[in-house]
């Protein structure tokens, strides 16, 4: 691809220089498993980073855990045991085993409930597109359980998406009696979830769109339906996105949806899938991303991918995609989203930086975004404090000890890189 002009720093300086295909940088700040797990969402050329990783100082009962969050294990097993097999404790190793078989039965249980589901979908004449992993796992992957998931997600026109809920609750699927409460979704993108009444770990979710009503993107369902694939395989009435349009969706997903903290296994590896099954036009890509007003979440996830796992993106991709900010900004940045990629311990001391951070990151307001934040239908979907949850004052400390602790945050982020 020949570049548009990237935008450049105030000063002239240029970002940071890209990460050739199969190589991934050192990055201190994050921990031994991090690492290892992330560089497993890349090509073959990690192997021989996996085996230097895996042999220092790795706590493989947390990489586990990071794996099995991931829903990573079946994946990784096979790969684990013929790059390192000599370095993972046995007992880890059994459990890692035992994991992929349970994995490998829900994906098959899966697929047989997606085709029952479509099939009837099909009888009822609802055109239905499979989205994220159910539509990768048929475009981008050799099927499911090489795209493990534990939910189902499909989108519908909303004016028959009543109809297909009926269609899916006489079809095997159930509603989902307390948790959040229906009206929570009467703005959202998608109905409330159903639940497999064969697997109490399945889900259905019926989306009408891509994102919650109020989002900030110029790209959504319609768009989707556009470039759209036909499924086959005796599915008539069912469609696959375009690759170009599912890398963009998993893109914004990640940075704006997630903000950057949760499925980043996933996503890297779907990015990584999807550059490898067939070429990509990376200039219509990021004019897509322009003009989604997507392009700085676009770059922050593409970056991530590349710097941990060495996925394959040009570097003039980047430089277009690249936020106006100077260097020193975008490198502390980048530390930020490093140190909190995973859910279950976040280095960030305050919610409060950490939305600040996000939005030097992905600079709404230039973006078009208006005063839409993905963080905002976070309290219709929280659940509600419980009585053993902590009292106002011990909250309200909490929150002061994370406010006095955020400058010396502040200050790790933008020391100089080693």
């Amino acid at each position: 691809m020949s570049a548009v002009a990237a935008p450049r720093d105030g000063d002239g300086a240029r970002p940071d220089a890209p990460v050739p295909r199969g190589q991934v940088t050192g990055r201190a700040e994050m921990a031994p498993e991090e690492r290892l797990l992330l560089l497993s969402a890349g090509g073959p050329a990690n192997d021989d980073t996996i085996r230097q990783t895996a042999r220092h100082g790795v706590d493989w009962p947390r990489f586990l855990g990071l794996a099995q969050l991931e829903r990573a294990v079946p994946v990784i097993y096979p790969r684990f045991r013929a790059v390192v097999p000599d370095v993972i404790p046995g007992d880890v190793l059994d459990q890692m085993r035992r994991l992929a078989l349970v994995s490998d039965f829900a994906m098959m249980h899966l697929e047989s409930r997606l085709r029952e589901s479509l099939h009837a979908l099909g009888r009822a004449q609802v055109r239905v597109m499979l989205l994220k992993g159910a539509a990768l796992a048929h475009s981008a992957y050799d099927g499911v359980r090489q795209r493990p998931m534990s939910d189902i997600d499909v989108l519908v026109d909303p004016k028959t998406a009543r109809t297909a809920r009926r269609v899916m609750l006489d079809a095997g699927w159930r509603e989902i009696t307390g948790g959040i409460p229906d009206a929570a979704y009467e703005r959202h993108h998608h109905l409330p979830p159903l639940l497999d009444t064969r697997s109490r770990e399945l889900q259905l979710e019926i989306h009408t769109a891509l994102f919650p009503e109020g989002q900030p993107f110029a790209f959504d369902a319609p768009d989707l339906w556009q470039r759209a694939q036909s499924l086959g395989g005796g599915f008539p009435h069912a469609f696959v996105p375009d690759l170009a349009h599912s890398l963009l969706h998993a893109c914004l997903h990640f940075l704006w949806s997630h903000q950057g903290r949760f499925g980043v296994w996933r996503t890297i590896r779907d990015i990584n899938a999807i550059s490898r099954s067939k070429p990509v036009d990376w200039r219509a890509f990021v004019a897509a991303a322009r003009a989604a007003r997507g392009d700085t979440s676009c770059y922050w996830t593409l970056r991530i991918a590349q710097v941990t796992a060495g996925v394959g993106v040009p570097a003039d991709v980047l430089e277009a995609l690249r936020p106006p900010r100077r260097s020193y900004v975008l490198h502390a940045i980048e530390r930020h989203f490093l140190m909190n990629l995973f859910p279950v311990q976040f280095g960030c001391p305050s919610v409060a930086l950490d939305h600040a951070l996000w939005e030097l990151a992905v600079m709404p307001r230039r973006s078009g975004h208006g005063e839409i934040r993905p963080w905002d239908q976070e309290a219709e979907f929280a659940v509600p404090h419980g009585e053993g949850s902590a009292s106002r004052p011990a909250r309200h400390s909490d929150r002061l000890r994370r406010f006095l602790a955020s400058p010396g945050y502040i200050r790790s982020l933008l020391r100089l890189r080693g």
